[in-house]
């Protein structure tokens, strides 16, 4: 990433100069936490001086924007710093009930924990899922499948599910957020034979469902 000149002052002065670097900062987090089965946007807002290296000759200075930002185990955001240190990403329902740190390194090996910054709470779950009905397919052709919650909280349900094809490949192996006990998701099924396969999905909890036997074509 180029900087103007008029920067460079700036640039030297915080990460050209020999001093050490502050440790970056985990400001906020937001929400600080929520359901075990829910799922959904979360904002990390990052405080950080990112190191340069100058080119005088060129009037430059390179930025190492490098990052790595976890909540718990689970890497969150890009692999770089933007959007001024404010990353927002989906955080599916993979995180049991429980307290996580907040931890982001620099490039520059530097870090930063945010000790129990997030926490999940006890999910309410459905009972499992059902599939409705997928017809023929054609091995790596994308098609939409819809997947519904049942029982007691099917109305509510806004977590992700799990997604599986014996005997075969699956993208994603993870859907995006319920709406109201719904989830319609756009899948590519791989197979290295054609034949009749079937989906399995299943939520953080273990709660399962299955499709009827679908043929896949090459």
């Amino acid at each position: 990433m180029s900087l103007p000149r008029g920067i460079l002052v700036a640039l030297c002065l915080a990460g050209c100069s020999g001093a050490t670097l502050p440790p970056p900062k985990v400001v906020s987090v937001d929400p600080p936490g929520r359901p075990a089965s829910s799922s959904g946007p979360v904002t990390v807002t990052l405080d950080a001086v990112l190191p340069t290296l100058a080119d005088h000759g060129a009037g430059t200075a390179t930025v190492d924007d490098r990052l790595t930002l976890k909540i718990g185990p689970r890497p969150f955001g890009p692999s770089h710093w933007t959007d001024a240190g404010v990353v927002t990403d989906f955080l599916p329902s993979v995180l049991p009930d429980g307290s996580y740190d907040v931890t982001v390194e620099l490039g520059d090996g530097r870090v930063a924990m945010a000790t129990d910054a997030f926490r999940v709470t006890p999910g309410d779950w459905p009972v499992g899922y059902t599939v409705d009905t997928i017809g023929d397919q054609t091995s790596g052709v994308p098609f939409g499948v819809t997947i519904r919650a049942r029982g007691a909280s099917d109305g509510g349900y806004g977590g992700t599910v799990n997604l599986s094809v014996p005997g075969a490949a699956v993208s994603p192996s993870l859907t995006g957020g319920f709406v109201d006990g719904v989830r319609v998701e756009v899948i590519t099924v791989t197979v290295d034979n054609p034949g009749v396969y079937h989906l399995d999905v299943s939520d953080l909890a273990g709660r399962p469902g299955r499709s009827l036997n679908f043929f896949v074509a090459q």
